[in-house]
């Protein structure tokens, strides 16, 4: 993935020497290249194909704990990256994989097992923990995001306006997601009250893989001290 934007960066046009309309006019020619489109692409599946190794890894470190922590010894394989065969990397597929994160909300492991290796003093059996619990406040963001946005009505200004009214005979809650559903205003938004609750929740959902990757990092650290 850094080739690829290594790549892009450099057949990029330069803004040196340049007026700010004239870069623009460059920018604009150089993305209907196949040069950059090619670049573009080449980026697009080395994200893909990290969050696939990402998920994997997830899942095999979730698994090694698990086992360890039970005492029983390693699986004759560990989950593997779920790939097309060939090595094709088609469109559609690429699109499945970004729409369901790779399966890596399924691969998230709750704080536990950890403790069957060490005391909760310990460092390396606290550092689990911490990115499990970690892990789990990206699950949460998640899961969580829908449940930010109301159906309003804006009044001209930047997200300003009032929300639907609610409806008659149904709780907060399922009036505003009624509302969603039912298309009721002219805007959605984030609700003004849940701004900074949006902003976390933004943060966690998309820190889901260098948290994967630090939990792996951490169970290993564990499981080598262990040994």
């Amino acid at each position: 993935m850094d080739e690829s934007k290594a790549t892009a960066s450099r057949q990029r046009p330069s803004s040196t020497d340049l007026e700010p309309a004239a870069h623009q006019r460059q920018l604009r020619a150089y993305v209907q290249t196949p040069e950059y489109k090619a670049a573009s692409r080449e980026i697009t599946v080395a994200v893909v194909l990290m969050k696939v190794h990402d998920a994997a890894l997830l899942r095999s470190a979730r698994t090694l704990l698990a086992r360890r922590a039970d005492g029983k010894r390693p699986p004759l394989r560990l989950p593997k990256p779920h790939l097309l065969p060939g090595g094709r990397i088609p469109d559609w597929w690429m699109s499945t994989i970004n729409a369901s994160y790779a399966g890596i909300w399924r691969a998230i492991p709750a704080p536990g097992p950890e403790l069957r290796l060490g005391g909760p003093n310990d460092p390396l059996v606290q550092e689990v923990a911490k990115q499990a619990r970690l892990l789990q406040a990206s699950r949460a963001g998640y899961q969580g995001r829908d449940s930010l946005y109301e159906a309003y009505q804006p009044d001209g200004t930047h997200g300003g306006g009032e929300p639907v009214p609610p409806i008659p005979g149904l709780n907060p809650e399922t009036s505003r997601r009624a509302n969603l559903a039912l298309g009721r205003g002219s805007g959605i938004r984030i609700q003004p009250s849940r701004l900074e609750e949006a902003g976390q929740l933004h943060t966690d959902y998309f820190a889901v893989w260098d948290r994967s990757r630090a939990y792996a990092a951490a169970v290993l650290a564990l499981l080598r001290a262990r040994t």
